[in-house]
């Protein structure tokens, strides 16, 4: 039988309720002289491969692009050993890619701001390199410099040429999906040689994602302003320009969060859920036809305002033993008591992970981070100087 919110919620209701927080643990502390102030967001990859996912994150207001090293279940209760591997002012992301084919990890940050422009963050050739900040080096990508307030980018190798390509996506005036096309392998250091390709215009991106279905390739995205606001589906095409005309499939007229991908019913197709500001988490099923309206969907119940601050991101997993999909959420404007991370699925309330501390959080990745059997939760905060975090799961 399929696992189907909108059924479940006419027999479910979820109260916002008091539990205890989870235990907060720091990664990469606040560090004002060292750049390290407004911790924007956390991206995975293992920088060192030895087979631990690692961290990267863009301090937007000092101007650190850092990499925390995962040092194990048994040490990362305690700060992780970290690097700053480049500067770049107004960093809103930061993300791995091994842009040389190198077989090392690069680091790609996109800046909004005044600073309008894309960074690579060269990785030393040699893993003993990795924790020397000196043996980093960091350029701009020319093509993108003062050009859009850039706000997420994905590595993926968009023309099937075995080369890592960039997709990213802006905000405000001029803004659009576009991306990046490396020149290859041998001349991928040359980033004058990088060529920008333009998808669609766009208001405000929040997410990029891809997924694979039946040998055919998507990209999506949430766009959270504009006229044109929603979750859009773009198809690859197998040669220029590579991709097909974005398709609204949900979310019209919403200001679409951060979303992400799973499978929440028997069918095999991925699945969406989002957040929508300002209280909602908003589920979209998968159609026969995927470039179509997806017109089966369903809501979690509001959160409480009273009790959380307003939607930014959301996270599918299973967080507790009942083998039931949990979305774990994390919010902006917890101000004052308001929580801003929780967590809840179909059957369940609302419950808080975080206590009162903390302002604005942003995405979220799932890890068993101290190999309990469980999932915790890594984010990070940017107003109040929690920094890079995670929660550890007591479930």
């Amino acid at each position: 039988m399929k696992l189907r919110i909108a059924l479940v919620l006419s027999i479910t209701t979820m109260v916002a309720t008091a539990k205890d927080p989870w235990r907060r643990h720091t990664i990469d502390p606040v560090d004002a002289e060292a750049g390290r102030r407004g911790a924007d967001g956390v991206r995975l990859g293992d920088i060192n491969r030895d087979g631990l996912l690692d961290i990267v994150t863009g301090w937007e207001e000092g101007n650190a692009i850092r990499v925390s090293l995962n040092p194990g279940p048994n040490h990362a209760k305690k700060q992780w050993p970290a690097v700053t591997v480049g500067r770049a002012t107004d960093a809103e992301d930061a993300v791995f890619a091994d842009l040389d084919g190198d077989g090392y990890l690069d680091v790609v940050s996109s800046s909004e701001g005044k600073t309008l422009s894309h960074f690579v963050h060269w990785s030393p050739s040699d893993s003993a390199g990795i924790m020397v900040e000196g043996s980093w080096t960091t350029e701009v990508i020319p093509i993108t410099e003062k050009r859009e307030a850039w706000m997420f980018t994905l590595p993926c190798d968009v023309d099937s040429d075995g080369d890592v390509d960039l997709i990213t996506g802006s905000k405000n005036a001029g803004a659009s999906v576009s991306w990046i096309e490396n020149p290859g392998k041998k001349s991928a250091r040359n980033l004058s040689a990088w060529r920008l390709h333009r998808i669609a215009d766009a208001g405000w991106i929040m997410s990029l994602r891809i997924f694979q279905q039946e040998g055919e390739r998507f990209l999506v995205y949430s766009d959270r302003k504009g006229d044109d606001s929603g979750i859009f589906l773009c198809p690859f095409a197998n040669e220029a320009p590579y991709f097909g005309k974005p398709v609204l499939i949900g979310g019209g007229g919403e200001e679409v969060m951060f979303l992400d991908l799973a499978l929440l019913n028997d069918d095999a197709k991925l699945d969406i859920v989002a957040s929508i500001r300002p209280d909602r988490t908003h589920v979209i099923y998968q159609p026969e036809a995927p470039l179509t309206l997806w017109e089966d969907s369903a809501d979690l119940d509001a959160m409480d305002p009273e009790i959380f601050g307003s939607a930014k991101a959301v996270r599918v997993g299973l967080i507790d033993d009942d083998q039931i999909p949990d979305f774990v959420i994390t919010c902006e404007q917890a101000k004052g008591k308001l929580k801003g991370v929780l967590f809840s699925n179909v059957f369940s309330e609302f419950e808080p992970v975080s206590d009162s501390e903390g302002v604005k959080f942003d995405r979220i990745e799932l890890l068993d981070l101290d190999d309990d059997g469980d999932l915790d939760i890594i984010t990070c905060e940017e107003k109040t100087g929690l920094g890079v975090i995670w929660f550890e799961n007591p479930l």
